[in-house]
């Protein structure tokens, strides 16, 4: 019997962003049932058979197809429909992404479509990018908030299917020592950050948050996992370490855009944090957060967009940290005009966390062991309630299947 073909465009995934991870996942987790294809728009080559295996034994068990001459590898989408017969389209990137470089205009006929979407902000999706939702065939909602923020916004029904973690690759370590001594940190503390030093993820909090924390702790430590000297950097983290201070306590782990870190690696990095700290503005999703989650570190994270169904609802894992403002006097809001947040591009709101309510949050964690440890075992019970993969996999199986009947 021949299987249906569906074919996404998104990162390649051969780099190691959050996109290439999920797409690798969600299609490797489909490739039993479906003939899997990727439009990797940052890959340039030739196409690539199923098979690909990378130094760690991860394998990409999909067709890699390589980028056109357009942005987003818009000019390649009706070929590859058409060359290969793709029964389902569709997307993983930014909204904005595919907006501007203008899917808007793409034939995708005759295959089905889905988007499947983030919303990393209020307000809305970036201006227009609605259009795209009401374009393709099915919306599919990575977050609760994104799916909750379509209708109500725009009075558009989307599925929702949250992002996964493999638990083969992230779980609690039985014995750091080895670890902790090769990293020299046996007998510290450890508050860990791993995101891309990007303007939304707002790193300089961090560090602000970090120095007030540890003024008393000289046992503490910062251990950031991103690349100082990325070329697309939104500030310098390095001249801020000067600036407070904190040489002798931040600890950069080596990563660079170019040269990532194993699974194996990561595993180690996110094992040697006693609390995983994100001063993001906001997240379309957060997969740091669930592999912090997967190896039952405890979270303290930006109160905005998906934080609440990561951290705090259902399982509580964590602390949410409230925004600039309201930790001074309760804010008088609605739900789309808020202390601390800021209008970004593309018209979306981010939140500006508050530095003294994530000291606050910090401290209640580092004072109180028994919290720190429950919220290290509601965290493994989260993960394999919620966001493992072999309850997420039969969730798009059933959607793309429904798709194409």
């Amino acid at each position: 019997m021949t299987k249906p073909k569906i074919l996404l465009l998104s990162d390649s995934p051969t780099t190691c962003t959050g996109y290439a991870t999920i797409t690798r996942k969600v299609l490797n987790g489909l490739s039993n049932d479906f003939e899997c294809h990727i439009l990797g728009h940052n890959y340039f080559g030739q196409t690539i058979k199923p098979g690909i295996t990378f130094v760690d034994n991860e394998k990409i068990n999909c067709f890699l197809h390589g980028a056109g001459k357009g942005k987003y590898s818009m000019d390649m989408i009706t070929y590859l429909i058409r060359k290969y017969n793709i029964d389902v389209f569709g997307i993983l990137l930014d909204s904005f992404m595919a907006f501007e470089a203008g899917f808007m205009n793409i034939d995708t006929s005759p295959a089905k479509t889905f988007f499947y979407f983030p919303s990393d902000g209020g307000g809305g999706l970036p201006i227009g990018c609605e259009a795209i939702l009401k374009k393709i065939n099915v919306p599919i909602a990575m977050s609760k908030f994104g799916q909750k923020q379509a209708e109500k916004v725009y009075g558009l029904n989307s599925v929702y299917i949250p992002h996964g973690v493999d638990t083969k690759n992230f779980f609690p370590m039985k014995s750091l020592d080895e670890i902790k001594q090769r990293w020299q940190l046996m007998d510290n503390f450890v508050v860990g950050t791993v995101a891309r030093n990007q303007g939304r993820k707002m790193l300089d909090r961090t560090l602000k948050a970090f120095k007030l924390f540890c003024v008393d702790k000289p046992e503490t430590r910062l251990l950031l996992h991103t690349d100082p000297d990325d070329g697309a950097q939104a500030l310098s983290l390095k001249h801020l370490v000067d600036r407070y201070q904190l040489n002798n306590r931040v600890i950069f782990t080596g990563t660079s855009f170019y040269n990532p870190f194993t699974y194996k690696q990561m595993n180690e990095i996110y094992n040697l944090m006693d609390i995983f700290l994100l001063s993001t503005s906001g997240e379309g999703f957060g997969v740091p957060i669930i592999e912090a989650m997967a190896c039952g570190v405890p979270q303290v994270v930006t109160d905005y967009t998906t934080t609440q169904e990561l951290v705090i609802e259902d399982i509580r894992t964590g602390e949410a940290v409230k925004l600039s403002g309201d930790e001074i006097s309760p804010a008088v809001h609605t739900d789309e005009i808020l202390n601390g947040t800021i209008t970004g591009s593309w018209n979306v709101e981010r939140a500006i966390m508050s530095i003294s309510d994530c000291v606050l949050k910090l401290n209640k964690l580092y004072y109180d062991k028994n919290l720190l440890n429950q919220y290290s075992v509601n965290s493994l019970k989260k993960i394999k309630n919620f966001y493992s993969w072999n309850k997420i996999i039969p969730q798009w199986k059933k959607v793309l299947l429904d798709m194409i009947k």
